[in-house]
């Protein structure tokens, strides 16, 4: 059943489906086109003639040193279409599996505060995700917009990526939403080894007390964090604390960092890579904006915090406009959010601002 819960950037442009938190895991990976089977295939190099017989249609003989020993491809058993190409050592967790854990934490006999599934879809066809919301929602002294706490499931099954479930708070302004974090160490990461399977297997019950452990600590860090940002918002910041964090967070390079501080924090020099310059003046002026309910922390830490979330959630560019169609931007964009680029410059700042 659908309701009017905010799509958030993460999932922006995805395919996205809503829910009202009255749904159980299996119906949503019904819903989404996420209960289908994966199974590893063989891998087998042709040579170029072997190849061309095959493709006109004549008979050809595989010799056994032509089958591939160390790699295998995924399969969508459904379509077989191909997903992916792994290692031997890869693991397929079954989609009904992965989600399993999910489940759990939404499950009222398991835990006294479950979650609500808001949001599923998939991502390049075949890797499903599902975000539940926990029971707490909070404010920052004075701000004005809600602080919302999510869990972000999400697995795939190319060996892009491994099964996670990240801790997620997110500012809500209106229709805007902006992830804070959606990288924690409260959340459970399982690589697709050998043995993935039953390190998700929830018959185990060493992974169910883990499963109602996170739960617990998620349930706790939800103040945690709201005492933080709290902490943050009283945190007056100078413009040389203003400068060194922008500097310490879109440049990298020590020399560079020297170079910009000599020249009185000046930018526009030719050492900075002009597309430096520009996303640093992008950020800069989504920093300044009236329109981003700033104004109770201006001036603050939790001013420069939300500012940067704000930036990498809906400003900051993922992909080529000029060549990349909508799906493939929201894809890039789903990537660097939850591994990539646009995280590890969220829990940049954090650390920055923690310092």
């Amino acid at each position: 059943m659908a309701n009017e819960t905010t799509q958030n950037a993460l999932t922006l442009g995805l395919g996205f489906h809503q829910f009202d938190g009255n749904v159980n895991v299996k119906d949503v990976i019904h819903q989404i086109g996420a209960d289908f089977t994966v199974r590893e295939d063989k891998l087998v190099r042709l040579p170029a003639h072997l190849f061309d017989h095959m493709m006109e249609g004549q008979p050809i003989r595989i010799d056994p040193k032509y089958v591939i020993q160390t790699h295998k491809a995924t399969v969508h058993d459904g379509f077989d279409d191909t997903i992916g190409i792994v290692g031997n050592d890869y693991g397929t967790i079954q989609n009904t599996a992965a989600f399993d854990l999910l489940d759990m934490m939404c499950n009222a006999s398991v835990t006294d505060t479950p979650l609500k599934i808001v949001s599923a879809g998939m991502v390049n066809n075949y890797d499903p995700y599902i975000q539940a919301e926990l029971p707490v929602n909070a404010r920052v002294n004075g701000d004005s917009s809600e602080t919302k706490f999510y869990v972000f499931a999400h697995t795939s099954h190319d060996g892009t990526s491994a099964l996670q479930l990240r801790f997620s708070p997110v500012r809500v302004i209106c229709r805007n939403t902006y992830m804070a974090n959606v990288s924690s160490k409260l959340g459970l990461n399982f690589k697709h080894s050998r043995y993935a399977a039953q390190r998700v297997d929830l018959s185990r019950e060493a992974n169910v007390t883990k499963v109602r452990e996170r739960v617990a600590r998620l349930n706790l860090f939800t103040q945690e964090y709201i005492d933080q940002m709290n902490s943050y918002a009283l945190a007056k910041v100078t413009d040389k604390d203003i400068n060194e964090y922008v500097l310490n967070l879109f440049v990298d390079d020590d020399k560079m960092k020297a170079l910009v501080r000599e020249n009185n924090y000046n930018f526009d020099i030719e050492e900075v890579s002009t597309r430096t310059k520009n996303v640093i003046e992008s950020f800069k002026n989504v920093l300044n904006s009236d329109d981003m309910g700033q104004d109770f922390a201006r001036g603050s830490k939790l001013w420069l915090f939300n500012g940067t979330t704000m930036f990498t959630s809906n400003f900051a560019s993922y992909g080529n406009a000029k060549k990349d169609n909508e799906a493939t931007i929201a894809t890039k964009r789903f990537n660097s959010m939850l591994n990539g680029t646009a995280n590890k410059r969220i829990e940049k700042a954090f650390a920055l601002l923690a310092a």
